[in-house]
């Protein structure tokens, strides 16, 4: 799908179809629910024959934008032809998201929010006649938080081992030229972010953790030089070479995330060849 490198202050972009900002025949008038909390999902409970409640665990759940903008004419089409394009980019889509990219100050820089068209509305009026159209739209986000758009990138790339690594990771895994490598993943958001692992053959029963979470997601498989195993953080969702294989997972792992502020992260496993076998970290910052 489209995207944009750059955009004007207070203007979005959607799946490459720009609109908002100085100029624009598209003038945002309001934008409601993407900057603070989204809805949350408690998990309160009564106390029973007791005043109170019990405390559960708060979740975010999806978030809703509301836009408001008013279409004019400009850009060489009247008021009813930009109202078509836009209408064109914004359809609703039965499965997925697409980003939705903005840039509401100079405080802030280029970002974006996976998101989904949920609603269209039109004002019918006089204004309406002369080329003064007013619209809302309404955008779903299964995914609360918006992102930096520019990713970051780490590499565990493995090297001939010379004498011992620190700090160790245990369990320890030896022989095949094994040793363990290290990543530190930064996130500079506000909240956490989930990051794409990608580990690259020849392996064998691979390991990828975090010793910030003291977690790992641990592997039963003999990953051959054109192997490649894609790990989604935030999905879950384990890709052999573009296939599912969520079976490789041992049941002893457990999934961890990048939280907020310097995280580290390791790769380790056996039958390892120097220079080629490695494992890249992708991440963006994240917010709510």
């Amino acid at each position: 799908m489209a995207t944009v490198s750059s955009l004007n202050f207070y203007s979005f972009a959607f799946n490459g179809f720009v609109f908002g900002g100085a100029g624009s025949p598209y003038q945002i008038t309001s934008v409601d629910g993407l900057e603070g909390l989204p809805t949350l999902r408690v998990q309160d409970a009564d106390r029973g024959y007791q005043d109170g409640m019990f405390s559960g665990r708060d979740f975010l759940s999806g978030r809703t934008i509301t836009m408001t903008m008013l279409i004019l004419s400009g850009n060489g089409n009247s008021a009813f032809q930009n109202l078509n394009l836009l209408q064109a980019t914004l359809q609703p889509q039965q499965t997925g998201t697409t980003p939705l990219q903005f840039q509401i100050s100079p405080a802030n820089g280029l970002q974006f929010i996976n998101a989904r068209v949920r609603a269209s509305k039109l004002t019918v009026d006089p204004e309406y006649t002369y080329g003064f159209i007013k619209a809302q739209y309404d955008f779903f986000c299964p995914d609360p938080r918006y992102y930096d758009n520019g990713v970051q990138t780490a590499i565990m790339t493995y090297t001939t081992p010379l004498g011992r690594t620190y700090p160790r990771v245990y369990p320890l895994t030896f022989g095949g030229g094994s040793n363990t490598q290290f990543a530190t993943v930064t996130n500079s958001g506000t909240t956490n972010t989930y990051p794409l692992i990608s580990i690259y053959g020849p392996v064998t029963n691979p390991v990828i953790g975090s010793i910030t979470a003291n977690a790992s997601l641990n592997f039963n498989y003999t990953m051959a030089a054109s192997n490649v195993i894609s790990i989604d953080l935030l999905n879950r969702t384990i890709l052999l070479n573009g296939n599912p294989a969520r079976n490789l997972l041992l049941g002893s792992s457990t999934w961890f995330n990048a939280a907020v502020g310097t995280n580290q992260f390791y790769f380790t496993g056996s039958g390892t060849i120097a220079g080629t076998t490695t494992a890249s970290v992708q991440w963006n910052n994240a917010y709510v």
